[in-house]
């Protein structure tokens, strides 16, 4: 692949010891590019600064560039980590391609090769060929949306604001052939209409966390994140006061601190092959707020990541602690339960809908096995059946 074709190397990025900027190299040109891929880095960065408006995308690197700046600045979490960071992706305006196609054949190349890959800058409409990316490895995967709303029926049309309709395109239209699994945590249920409620339960059938349920307990996140391949956050979902400078900025949200201990569980995941980070908007960033709170974001999934929890359930199950919960109920008579004796990490299994065929190990928290120690169904074994074929 000729990477310098729509890669725009970064620039003057100042090393200082002990700060994150000596674990990252900064390749130039596709011979300097493959030789800091062939040395298997913890993660490529890859930034996607393009905002799209109908078919018009603008560019704008200093979104990008801002970001850098605070998450470079950072302390260096371990000797262990290394970085590979792209730059820009850029696409000259008298080039065939688009940036949103150019990103899609940077992301897949860089996923066929192995690579862990994040993405931050640009509207979250980037989410759709990123997906497409993972999606084109032909592996079954989850894919896990960050997101306060879903506007599956928004009024506002594709041209007007195409980073608010991209649910609908890529949760309702588009057509894959590999099965994926989506999964929603953060919903605001003030933001979700009756209708794309009924659409959320019985077309998409998709597990979610409502956003009161992360803010009582951020622990209950984890299982979401903990085998997501895609994971997409809309930045808008931190709180607004914390972090102003966002597409459709809100008062409700995640405080920081606990949207980067979900970064933190999803660089802990088992897959997270692709991270997204989107929605920042910089003519709003004037004390540099956000850009910060984005780097912070990154930061701690680039720690998670040095730090995985290996706990991946064998096939026998044999290092896990197995738990029988009797519940009585006719429709559920038990839910066995299992936890890894180090992590503390939990699964349950779920039964598919028609009652045949074997179970299904799936993440849970120690809460639902709380709940089913009280004889309560656990709301996720419910929503889980109805994604077991």
């Amino acid at each position: 692949m000729r990477w310098e074709a729509f890669l725009a190397p970064v620039r003057r990025i100042e090393m200082r010891s002990q700060r994150l900027s000596v674990a990252a190299i900064f390749p130039a040109g596709t011979l300097a590019v493959e030789e800091a891929l062939a040395r298997q880095p913890t993660a490529v960065l890859l930034s996607y600064p393009y905002y799209q408006k109908g078919e018009v995308f603008r560019y704008w690197p200093r979104a990008t560039a801002r970001i850098r700046r605070r998450l470079y600045s950072l302390a260096l979490p371990s000797l262990a980590l290394q970085i590979v960071d792209l730059g820009d992706v850029y696409v000259p305006e008298e080039a065939p391609s688009t940036p949103s196609q150019a990103l899609e054949e940077a992301v897949k190349a860089l996923l066929q090769a192995g690579h862990k890959v994040v993405v931050f800058g640009g509207g979250q409409e980037a989410a759709l060929p990123l997906f497409r990316a993972v999606a084109a490895q032909e592996v079954p995967f989850t894919y896990t949306l960050l997101d306060r709303k879903l506007d599956l029926f928004d009024a506002l049309s594709a041209q007007e604001a195409p980073h608010r309709r991209y649910h609908q395109d890529l949760l309702l239209d588009e057509q894959v052939e590999v099965p994926f699994r989506g999964q929603v945590v953060g919903l605001a249920w003030h933001w979700v209409s009756p209708v794309e409620e009924e659409v959320l339960h019985t077309y998409l059938r998709v597990p979610y966390l409502r956003l009161s349920e992360v803010l009582t307990d951020p622990d209950e996140a984890e299982p979401f994140l903990r085998t997501a391949a895609f994971i997409s956050m809309d930045l808008g979902l931190l709180r607004g006061a914390e972090a102003p400078a966002v597409l459709d900025p809100e008062p409700e949200g995640l405080p920081i601190e606990i949207a980067a201990k979900l970064m933190r569980f999803a660089g802990m995941g088992y897959r997270s092959d692709v991270l997204h980070l989107a929605n920042y908007f910089p003519p709003l960033d004037r004390d540099g707020r956000t850009a910060a709170a984005v780097a912070l974001l990154l930061w701690y999934f680039l720690e998670g990541r040095i730090n995985p929890e290996e706990d991946f359930p064998w096939p026998d199950r044999a290092n896990l602690e197995r738990y029988e919960v009797s519940l009585g109920e006719v429709d559920v008579p038990s839910i066995v339960f299992y936890r890894h004796p180090r992590s503390g990490r939990w699964w349950m299994e779920v039964v598919p809908l028609s009652g045949k065929g074997p179970a299904r190990l799936v993440p849970c928290s120690r809460t639902a096995y709380e709940a089913a120690l009280g004889g309560e169904v656990p709301a996720l074994w419910y929503l889980w059946q109805l994604t077991v074929p």
